[in-house]
């Protein structure tokens, strides 16, 4: 579970920006999404009291391409500039999601 202060903007991020598909919702409080096998649930923030500062994750996504996803991705209109980095195991990027969070896109090495 992840929290953010503003759903629709989470929801455009999620569903029609990086394509993942609803699978719950309870509109104006919740949606989960399958990000790829994972059941990500993405809860509107109400109050500070309802998450610990700092308490959400990172989010990794494999690829098979960084540098297709980013072009598929500014054409969705994800406008966040990055370039692809290399590590040891191949490209990896970090973008984020409209509340801050890193979901690092990290390359399969197929």
């Amino acid at each position: 579970m992840v929290t953010t202060q503003n759903l629709e903007s989470a929801r455009k991020f999620w569903v029609a920006q990086l394509g993942f598909h609803v699978i719950e919702e309870r509109p104006d409080e919740y949606f989960i999404v399958d990000a790829g096998g994972l059941r990500l649930w993405v809860d509107l923030k109400e109050s500070e009291e309802r998450v610990v500062r700092g308490s959400d994750p990172a989010i990794g996504l494999q690829v098979r391409s960084v540098k297709m996803v980013l072009e598929r991705l500014a054409a969705r209109g994800i406008s966040e500039k990055v370039e692809p980095l290399s590590a040891r195991t191949g490209l990896y990027t970090i973008i984020h999601d409209p509340d801050g969070r890193a979901v690092v896109l990290t390359e399969t090495g197929q």
